[in-house]
Formats: C-alpha cells, sequence, structure tokens
C-alpha cells in the first residue's frame, strides 16, 4: 500500500513502474463495460487489416494470367478455381479491377466500424477515468493536499489522461491494424516462396533494431518532460492564483525567470524526444531500401531460372515495400505507448495513496447530532515527531459558543480542523454526542458541519448557486432567507442581476465583506448543528467587520460554534473562551474571568487593544 508520504518520494524521483496489478486494479474494472465493442473492434481490425494483405494480389493475377500468359498463378483460396474455369484475358482483366474496388470498399467499412466503436470506447473510458481520479483526489486528505502543487495535479488529469486516450484511440489502431498487416505479410510471403521470403526479409532485425532501439530513451525523455509540465503548470497556477501581489511588487521578471526555467526543461526533454525520433526515419529508410535491393536482385534471377514469377516478384517487391511503413507506424505507437505509460504511471500515483482518513467498515450514518464535542487527550503531529497539540481535553456543551485564542501556530486551527475529520488525532480521541467521530460515516458527518473560513472561498457560478453550494436542493426563498440572515440579501438585490450575477473567478468583483457574508449565509443554509468561524473577520475594515459581526451573531444562534479569533472583536459571540499556547489549553473561562487573572488572555487583550487605539490615533492625526 502506497502511503501518502510515500507518494512524495515517488513523485520526486518518479520511479514508478506500473505492475500488471495495477493494470488489472485501476484500469481494467473501466474497460469491461466497452469489451463488447472492443471486441468487435478487434474483429473488424483484424479483418480490414486482413484484406489490405491482398490489395496487391489481383495485379499480380493480371501480370501472371493476362500479359504473361501464365497457364496458372498461385493465389490463396482461388488458386485452383483459376486453374480449372474457362475464362477469357478480358473476364480475368475485369475481375481483377472488380476485386480491387471490392477490397478498398470492404476494408473502408471495416475500418469506419474499428474507429467508431474503439473512438466510443476510448472517450468513455478516458472519461470514467478521469471522473475517477477527481473523485479520488478530493477524497484524499488536507495532508496529502497541503503538500501537493495544485498545478501538478491538474496536469495528471488533463495531459497524462490525454496520453492514455491518444493511445487507445490512435495507437490501438496503429498496432491493431500494422501488426496484423506484418503477419499476414509474413505468412503469405513463406506461403510463395519461403527462400525469397528469408532473403527478403534478411533485413527486417536490423530494420527492428534501428526502429525500437530508442524506445527506452524516449519513454525517459517523455517522463521527464511530463515532470517538467506538472511543475511548469504549478508554476503557472500559482503565478496567476497570485496575479494582484505580483504585480504589486512588481516581479513580473521574477516569474518570468522561473517559468523560462521550468519551461527549459521541458523544452530539452522534448526536443530530445525530437532528436531520437528524428534518427529513426532515415536509418529505417536506408535498411528498407536494401531490402528492396534484395528482392530486385534476387527475385530477377528466380524468375530468370523460370522458379518464380513475375507477379510473384511484385508481391514481395510490395511487401517489402510495405513492410517499412507498418513498422515505422509501430514506431510512432510506440511513442504514444511510452507517452501513455508515463501518463498511467502518475496516475496510479495518485490512485495508490490511500487516504489517512480511510472509514472503519462498521461505520454508521451520523443521526442528527446535538452538537456536543468532546477532546479526550488529543494530541496531533502533522509531521512525525513535531507535536502541534499535546494532551488537550476539552467538553463543550450543545450549542455552546467556544472561542478558541492564542498566538499564530499556537494550534487553534488544528483544533477546529479534527472536528469535521480534516485531520484524525495521533492519540486521543475527537467525540461527538459522546460517540467517536471515526464511529460516523465520514459524508454523514461532515453533513451537520457548516464552515466559515477566514478566505472567503467563493466558486465560478451565479450568487444563488454559492450560497447553495452546500445544500443544492434548496429554493430560491430558502436561499433569500439564508441571505437575509447573513446581511447579504440588501447588496445582492442591488446587483443587476441580483442572485443571478455571475461571480468572478476569485471573486475580485466583490468586497471582501461581501464575500464573507456570502459564505455566511452558505453556512446559514445548510442549517448545520455545528458551526467553525475560522478568523471569519480577518482583513475586513471596521464598517464591514461591524456588519459581519451581526450577521455572525444570527448565524451561531442555536448551534453549537467554534470561533477561532486572531482579533479579538469576535469573543462577545463566545460563552466560553479558552487559550492555547504551544499546543495546549493554558486557560479557560470567560472574558471577564480571563481579564481578572491577568495571564495570557488578558497579554493579548490589551496588545490589541493597545494596537487599535493607536492606528485609530495615527489616523485621526
Amino acid at each position: 500500500m502506497v502511503t501518502e508520504t510515500g507518494f512524495l518520494m515517488l513523485s520526486e524521483n518518479s520511479k514508478t513502474r506500473l505492475s500488471l496489478k495495477d493494470w488489472v486494479r485501476h484500469f481494467l474494472p473501466l474497460l469491461r463495460p466497452f469489451r463488447r465493442d472492443l471486441f468487435l473492434a478487434g474483429v473488424a481490425m483484424a479483418l480490414g487489416a486482413t484484406l489490405s494483405v491482398f490489395r496487391p494480389w489481383p495485379l499480380k493475377v493480371v501480370i501472371d494470367l493476362v500479359i504473361s500468359h501464365k497457364r496458372h498463378s498461385r493465389v490463396p483460396f482461388i488458386g485452383p478455381w483459376l486453374e480449372h474455369a474457362a475464362l477469357s484475358n478480358q473476364q480475368i482483366l475485369y475481375g481483377s479491377c472488380i476485386a480491387i474496388i471490392l477490397i478498398a470498399l470492404l476494408s473502408g467499412a471495416l475500418t469506419y466500424c474499428f474507429t467508431r466503436l474503439l473512438g466510443d470506447a476510448a472517450q468513455r473510458f478516458v472519461f470514467a477515468l478521469r471522473g475517477n481520479l477527481f473523485a479520488h483526489m478530493q477524497r484524499l486528505s488536507l495532508h496529502f493536499h497541503d503538500r501537493q502543487r495544485t498545478g501538478d495535479l491538474t496536469t495528471r488529469l488533463t495531459a497524462d489522461i490525454q496520453g492514455i486516450q491518444d493511445l487507445l484511440t490512435n495507437g490501438a489502431i496503429l498496432m491493431g491494424t500494422n501488426g496484423v498487416q506484418l503477419l499476414g505479410m509474413l505468412v503469405l510471403m513463406f506461403w510463395l516462396d519461403w527462400r525469397f521470403a528469408l532473403a527478403a526479409l534478411s533485413v527486417v532485425p536490423l530494420l527492428f533494431l534501428t526502429t525500437f532501439r530508442y524506445t527506452r530513451r524516449i519513454k525517459l525523455s517523455v517522463r521527464q518532460a511530463r515532470k517538467s509540465t506538472g511543475m511548469m503548470a504549478a508554476l503557472a497556477h500559482e503565478a496567476l492564483a497570485s496575479i494582484r501581489i505580483v504585480q504589486g511588487l512588481a516581479q513580473e521578471d521574477q516569474l518570468d525567470e522561473r517559468f523560462e526555467a521550468k519551461s527549459e526543461s521541458y523544452l530539452q526533454a522534448y526536443l530530445e524526444t525530437v532528436r531520437y525520433q528524428a534518427r529513426v526515419g532515415p536509418l529505417a529508410d536506408l535498411v528498407a531500401s536494401l531490402g528492396m535491393a534484395i528482392v530486385i536482385w534476387y527475385g530477377a534471377t528466380r524468375v530468370l531460372s523460370g522458379k518464380l514469377t513475375t507477379g510473384d516478384v511484385v508481391i514481395f517487391f510490395a511487401y517489402v515495400t510495405n513492410f517499412y511503413r507498418p513498422l515505422r507506424s509501430l514506431g510512432r505507437s510506440s511513442y504514444l505507448f511510452n507517452r501513455a505509460s508515463v501518463g498511467a504511471e502518475r496516475i496510479v500515483e495518485v490512485m495508490n495513496v490511500q487516504s489517512e482518513l480511510a472509514e472503519r467498515k462498521n461505520a454508521r450514518p451520523a443521526p442528527r447530532l446535538r452538537g456536543e464535542i468532546g477532546f479526550r487527550n488529543v494530541s496531533f503531529e502533522y509531521e512525525p515527531g513535531q507535536r502541534v497539540l499535546s494532551q488537550v481535553h476539552l467538553l463543550i456543551a450543545p450549542g455552546e459558543k467556544l472561542a478558541i485564542v492564542g498566538a499564530t501556530g499556537a494550534g487553534k486551527s488544528t483544533v477546529a480542523s479534527l472536528v469535521p475529520r480534516f485531520y484524525d488525532p495521533t492519540e486521543g480521541a475527537v467525540t461527538i454526542d459522546g460517540v467517536g467521530s471515526l464511529e460516523y460515516s465520514l459524508q454523514s458527518l461532515r453533513e451537520q458541519i457548516s464552515l466559515v473560513l477566514q478566505e472567503s472561498l467563493l466558486f465560478s457560478g451565479t450568487i444563488r448557486e454559492n450560497i447553495a453550494f452546500g445544500r443544492p436542493d434548496a429554493t430560491d426563498e430558502q436561499v433569500a432567507a439564508a441571505a437575509r440572515t447573513a446581511n447579504a440579501a440588501g447588496f445582492i438585490e442591488a446587483l443587476p442581476r441580483g442572485y443571478d450575477t455571475v461571480v468572478t473567478e476569485r471573486a475580485t468583483s466583490l468586497s471582501g465583506g461581501q464575500k464573507q457574508r456570502i459564505a455566511i449565509a452558505r453556512a446559514v443554509l445548510r442549517d448545520a448543528p455545528i458551526l467553525i468561524l475560522d478568523e471569519p473577520t480577518t482583513g475586513l475594515d471596521a464598517v464591514a467587520e461591524r456588519t459581519v459581526m451581526d450577521a455572525l451573531e444570527r448565524a451561531v444562534a442555536g448551534r453549537t460554534a467554534f470561533i477561532i479569533a486572531h482579533r479579538l472583536t469576535s469573543i462577545h459571540l463566545a460563552d466560553r473562551i479558552i487559550v492555547f499556547d504551544g499546543g495546549r489549553i493554558v486557560e479557560e473561562g470567560t472574558h471577564a474571568e480571563l481579564l481578572k487573572r491577568n495571564g495570557k488572555y488578558a497579554n493579548l487583550f490589551r496588545l490589541q487593544t493597545f494596537t487599535g487605539r493607536k492606528r485609530d490615533l495615527i489616523v485621526a492625526g
């Protein structure tokens, strides 16, 4: 089993190799629904390739029986019939012309069939694979996503899967048709004259060696190029997502240089691939020309000695000439295979990652929760040996509003993240309504928890869709009611399209307070018994903060609420306050009680009060 830490090592070293078990486990189940189409496509492909092998035979019949006036011509299946049938030269000529047309028509029809069947199956397979990969990525723990580049994961969803799609739609056809053609030509050449066949094929081992000697090097180059693509996509994603800070600090040149460095690695890897492929063509041409020279010399001597007919030599010449084309096509398909193989390796890397949050087999759906939350001697480590929480013991009553304060890095957000099981404790247990959180299914647990984060994350879509994101079946009236509770209805209804206003990427058309109120409306509409507020007023001005605080006061009513507060302005919502320091609870009580103790909380409160007053004096001055 590949752990999430193991995945990181695989990604960095890029040494994953696909075993037969990996192929069967991850890809075969997705192909099973299309086994009938794949079988029919394979049959049509084999028949079409076999027919194409017989394309030069009508010409051989014309040369031997019509032009050279031979008494017989060795032809598969119909040879004896041709010898005994009383056919005139004109009839043989017309029959050969009709045969050429029929072979072309049948080959075309079969090509259409297998191209359509294989293309449909490939597209649907890739559709299912992409959906499975995306679903798997979404369900991996935050521990995994915290350590991965989003751009690289996106590349696995797009470019790597595209490589598999190209192999199925193009590579399979190239390998299937050309493989059958090569086999058919070999069989007929040996059937006509095995000595001539050996002479004609004497250069084939050299042709194979020339065509495929660079396969391993091409695969290594493709693997390096794909790795560079992921790094380049990750950098581009980070830069474009942070374009305001990039332009604000005038650091476009710095990111240009970094992007160029990543792009240079990608360029060099693909240039190496191009160089390897460019060497194959001329060398294969030279070897194929040598083979044709042998055919002409040996065939002419055999014809002059009466051992072969002119038509036989034409067949050999056509086959040796065409031998190069399938081999070169197979060479191209080897590149497609290498590209798809590398993509499959990178996909399997992710699919083999097992989330640390795997559900227990006997996990049950959570009933409607009352909201009692307990921490029983909970300790937590993001990295082994580096404790973030240590022996946290805490009980929150149903409907209680608990504020969590402390310095940056004290463990405030980590405590709240254990409730919806973004992470599981390293030691101890988190209980909800007296039952261990691991006893509930993850989906049913999270359905009863709402979040309002420090960064208001809105999705592309309308304001209505963003508010209803946690409850897609909500009616327009319920969406509007949630917006009113969150103090968002006023500005939403003032927009030209109201709730149908489209939110731009990163919601730059909305102010921070407006985005936060939409996020609060989303949490209210969800109607969950547990609400987590992670520094929801950070970065807001005084007016926006007051509006948001009014909305939060209504949002927490009747719910168990975690209020993670860096700024202490939201403390008045809390029934109780706990103070974290170094991953431990060092103080606990109400606002007034903690001020009387003159401890950590009192120091934080005085510091923020003094800072706020100083800022007000500066503004007033």
